[in-house]
């Protein structure tokens, strides 16, 4: 399908129905197929220029664009790749591309253009080695020599927790290959499975450094005589200054060589990613590898490639071949996601392998996607997103009910229909519960969920109730939820425009221990606030209305409670299972002072409504919502 169809059937999505609310247009690119971009923009514009062998590297780099784009379609954002040939390497450096329906990101003809600067960069690359960095001052013609980020290499802790995920390998497409997990997640075919790089040992490794001092030292002569011609003193003042630093570091090296010297037949391992003539200290010992170090992987093994190899890799044909993609999750949102399952779960490595390796396998065999039906069907699912018309549940609502949702018709685990929330961060899914009958919307954390097809603005006069229910915990407190509420205008996104006038209403229930009850540690609280713009409650120039009270009626111990906010008559009235808790009347401003006679002027309508997690412990402390309802 061309990009221009695919565009068009986003649009007609968009636009078709005569709803007055739903998913806006930003919201809608989060699930929609986007594709490839059809401008060459990025892609370097190789010729073959009367040479056989640079030919057959620019015909590698077309078939491996063509594969590339049988094995992924970009989700969320625009594709595009960017083929590339230097001496020794060569390769495709693909991208998926955020993109908005905002003018300013649409070309003249209202398609989707690449927001600048806004990508994820991902690859097919021969004779290259992701996370490796040549020792440049040890490097010469016919010798290269590298550091290479171990395997499981973490760089912090975050990345480190990120790596557990890959214990039992990538995925089973592409784990019968050479696999290497550092910054990157890589996937290396070779000939034979084994990559041509040689382990260095550290004698080995101390020698070529002190070898190359004398290099340095004729590459000092050159720079200074640059730097000052015509001036003898001057350059041999600096040469001079320059000579006693670098026979320092020779005698650095040689200090080292006797301090290792019963590790000298070892591979060589340095602290230093990327060593320079400047990294042979004695304190602290580049070979000195810290238990932190250790338990992160965040150290660096030294290899060398054979001048043999060397210059084949200047040669058309593949000596090994590195397809690399940032690791990425659900929570990291469906475009990452999309990217990150389709490089590891559907590039067919084996068909990449055999076409460059052992290509008498292949004869007779179009390229085809690994796990091809489960890749079409992930695409049609995201499609069929964008088809969701107005859930049943909001259709034919009796009289005087203007909302409502128990989940009842959305299948366990799914997204729930009619919702929206950010692909990106924990995802709220629909869910049972072992102790409370129904459908519940387990809510993902720190995102907002709001019904996208709640009619906005909401009436004036309204009553909303929802269920509330936390799992059990032994911390202070337990599940936490926070209900947004605003009348502010709203962006083509679905955001708030901020600095309009209007009013904000948050309301946030907390779950506190009851085992703090008597110690003056129970967190079981209710907070409130009321905003507005411009600033109307005011007290010593900060502004704003508060409500805040201790709350037993939802604790480890009783988990499930029933909320209803009554806005009626500029009046806002909270109930927590029936029983009243605060009125407007209660609220007091930012230090204290009463607030009589406040209410929100006539005519107020909210525009906004989201619920947000904010459980401080939502990793292990579920929260659940249902039975959503607004009356009038």
């Amino acid at each position: 399908m061309k990009y221009r169809t695919i565009l068009t059937c986003i649009i007609t999505i968009l636009f078709s129905s005569a709803l007055l609310a739903q998913f806006t247009p930003e919201q809608r690119i989060e699930d929609s197929v986007i594709g490839w971009w059809d401008n060459l923009k990025f892609d370097k514009k190789l010729t073959a220029e009367n040479n056989p062998d640079r030919k057959r590297k620019i015909d590698h780099l077309d078939k491996l664009v063509e594969w590339m784009k049988k094995s992924y379609t970009p989700v969320a954002g625009l594709g595009t790749y960017t083929r590339f040939i230097n001496t020794n390497n060569y390769g495709v450096q693909f991208a998926v591309w955020n993109v908005s329906f905002n003018k300013e990101w649409l070309d003249n003809k209202g398609k989707f253009r690449p927001i600048p600067e806004e990508l994820t960069k991902f690859g097919v690359y021969i004779n290259s080695i992701t996370g490796s960095f040549p020792i440049g001052f040890i490097n010469k013609p016919g010798q290269y020599v590298f550091t290479w980020q171990p395997d499981g290499y973490s760089p912090n802790e975050q990345a480190a927790r990120n790596r557990n995920q890959l214990d039992q390998g990538i995925h089973a497409n592409a784990n019968k290959f050479i696999t290497h997990v550092n910054e990157v997640v890589t996937v290396y075919l070779a000939p034979g499975n084994k990559l041509p790089f040689i382990p260095v040992k550290l004698g080995e490794y101390l020698d070529m450094a002190e070898a190359s001092l004398e290099r340095q030292l004729e590459n000092e002569r050159k720079d200074v005589e640059a730097k000052w011609p015509g001036n003898l003193k001057a350059q041999q003042d600096a040469f001079a200054y320059r000579k006693n630093t670098v026979e320092k570091h020779r005698v650095n090296i040689q200090q080292l060589r006797v301090r290792h010297k019963n590790r000298l037949n070892e591979p060589a391992v340095t602290r230093e990613m990327q060593p320079t003539m400047y990294s042979f200290q004695l304190d602290p010992d580049p070979f000195t590898i810290t238990a932190q170090d250790n338990r992160l992987k965040s150290y660096f093994p030294i290899y060398k490639i054979s001048p043999e190899v060397l210059e084949k890799c200047k040669t058309s044909e593949p000596q090994w071949i590195a397809i690399w993609v940032p690791f990425e999750t659900k929570e990291n949102g469906n475009q990452l996601w999309e990217m990150y399952q389709s490089v590891t779960e559907n590039f067919n490595y084996e068909y990449v392998y055999n076409h460059f390796f052992s290509p008498e396998k292949n004869k007779g065999i179009s390229y085809f996607a690994s796990n091809k039906e489960e890749l079409a069907a992930r695409l049609d699912n995201y499609r069929n997103k964008g088809n969701q018309g107005m859930p049943a549940s909001l259709q034919n609502l009796p009289e005087g009910l203007y909302f409502k949702d128990d989940f009842s018709g959305n299948a366990e685990g799914s997204k729930p229909a009619g919702w929206y929330f950010s692909s990106y961060g924990k995802h709220s899914t629909i869910s049972t519960h072992k102790k409370y009958p129904g459908k519940w919307l387990k809510l993902g954390y720190n995102s907002d969920v709001t019904p996208a097809f709640l009619k906005k603005p909401i009436p004036e006069q309204f009553t909303l109730e929802f269920d509330l229910v936390t799992d059990t915990f032994s911390t202070r407190t337990g599940g936490a939820v926070k209900l947004h509420l605003s009348s502010y205008p709203l962006l083509e996104d679905g955001r708030e425009k901020s600095g309009s006038p209007g009013y904000s209403l948050d309301l946030i229930i907390q779950a506190g221990n009851e085992a703090d009850l008597t110690n003056n540690n129970f967190r079981g609280e209710i907070r409130m606030e009321l905003h507005s713009q411009p600033a109307i409650y005011k007290e010593n120039y900060a502004e704003g209305l508060y409500f805040k009270t201790a709350t037993r009626l939802l604790t480890n111990k009783k988990t499930k409670t029933h909320i209803k906010l009554d806005v009626k008559n500029g009046n806002i009235s909270l109930f927590m299972n029936d029983q009243a808790v605060a009125t407007l009347a209660d609220f007091k401003m930012s230090y204290g002072k009463e607030c009589p006679g406040c209410k929100l002027p006539s005519g107020t309508r909210f525009n906004t409504l989201n619920f947000r997690n904010i459980t401080n412990d939502a990793e292990n402390t579920g929260l659940f919502i249902s039975n959503v309802r607004i009356r009038l």
